[in-house]
């Protein structure tokens, strides 16, 4: 039985959409395998992290996935959690990893091994704060792996990061994500280097969830000790992969939405990360065909809904409100009076004109 089948015979029947399950799973692997294993690319090595943010409306159980991700991690031993609530300062004095000594009340710095962290929580806004672009500068470039990361005059005295590899697991509304990640983000990298998995809630109403079958946590909590201890140095692709691989990158269509320009550039490092990850799943240090077949398809139906996951981001002034009025288009069952699309919005607006100038668009984008 494949690693994703045994996780969701741990889950059992939820309300969570199945998408968001498939991706907390692929964080937590992602995250296990840290500095490991990588990829030689060119004169750089891949490394399997990854910036996940679970999307959609309250309510869609975005943070059944996160949940019981946090739940296998800690149970197979892994400790290098974000603080739920941090500053950008505190975020990189808490990357440096420690080694008690003897008392208990010294501390010795241990320089030879890769600072890890992973952010994992439900809300990314609170954990990131609004609008916060240094944060968000400092997370774009700790996407790439760097092999140090000096920080000036932390408390008087600059501090020196190891290795730094961080992987995020998040949600977010399309509201929240314009908060957490203002428009003029659009140009600085931040987004390209985040997958976005959208989802519309699901139809499932679970009055009393099943008991977690013990046999499948116990397989899973041994399998990511498994991966974290086994899992290590040059990653391979197989022959028939390498020609997939070629044919993916060079045939790729591209989306049709210019706010994901950057997106595409960095696609294929997003695609070898996947690789890597659904690899390891099965402790292979060989990409096979249908790793990459597989990991391909995963990312393929996330970048379907990755427009739909922005909602009117970067697009307006009130692409807030734009996401709000849509929200309540989207899901209703009979015709929405306008009244009610004002006392949805009249908190973010000036006027009722806007409201009419915000419908008006709509109906000439043939939105609604």
């Amino acid at each position: 039985m494949s690693f994703f089948d045994e996780y969701f015979k741990y889950v059992g029947r939820t309300e969570a959409p199945m998408i968001y399950l498939r991706w907390s799973t692929i964080s937590m692997v992602a995250a296990a395998l840290g500095r490991n294993c990588w990829f030689p690319f060119g004169h750089k090595k891949i490394y399997p992290n990854m910036y996940i943010l679970l999307m959609g409306t309250p309510g869609a159980r975005k943070g059944t996935g996160l949940g019981i991700t946090r739940t296998i991690m800690e149970a197979a031993n892994y400790r290098t959690f974000a603080k739920d609530r941090t500053s950008m300062e505190r975020f990189i004095s808490d990357m440096q990893p420690r080694l008690d000594i003897d008392d208990g009340d010294l501390e010795a710095l241990v320089l030879d091994v890769p600072a890890e962290c992973y952010i994992c929580m439900d809300e990314f806004l609170d954990f990131i704060g609004h609008g916060n672009m240094p944060f968000l500068t400092l997370l774009t470039n700790l996407w790439d792996n760097k092999d140090s990361y000096e920080h000036p005059k932390l408390h008087g005295a600059s501090i020196h990061v190891y290795k730094p590899t961080i992987n995020i697991l998040g949600a977010a509304t399309v509201k929240g994500l314009g908060l957490a990640v203002p428009p003029e983000a659009l140009g600085t990298g931040i987004l390209s280097r985040i997958l976005l998995v959208h989802s519309d809630p699901t139809d499932e109403k679970i009055t009393w969830p099943e008991e977690v079958p013990e046999d499948a946590h116990a397989w899973l909590v041994q399998r990511m000790k498994d991966i974290r201890e086994n899992i290590k140095g040059k990653m391979s692709v197989s022959e028939e992969g390498l020609a997939i691989l070629d044919r993916v990158y060079k045939e790729f269509p591209g989306i049709e939405d210019a706010r994901f320009n950057d997106y595409v550039s960095r696609r294929f490092t997003h695609l070898l990360k996947l690789c890597i990850v659904v690899a390891a799943m099965d402790l292979r240090m060989e990409v096979t065909v249908e790793d990459v077949l597989q990991a391909n398809t995963i990312l393929h139906m996330a970048e379907k809904n990755m427009p739909r996951a922005l909602g009117e981001f970067g697009k307006s002034k009130h692409s807030d409100v734009t996401n709000t009025v849509m929200g309540i288009l989207n899901h209703a069952v009979k015709p929405v009076l306008h009244s009610r699309l004002w006392k949805a919005c009249a908190k973010d607006l000036t006027k009722q004109s806007e409201l009419h100038d915000i419908m008006r668009n709509l109906l000439a984008a043939d939105k609604v």
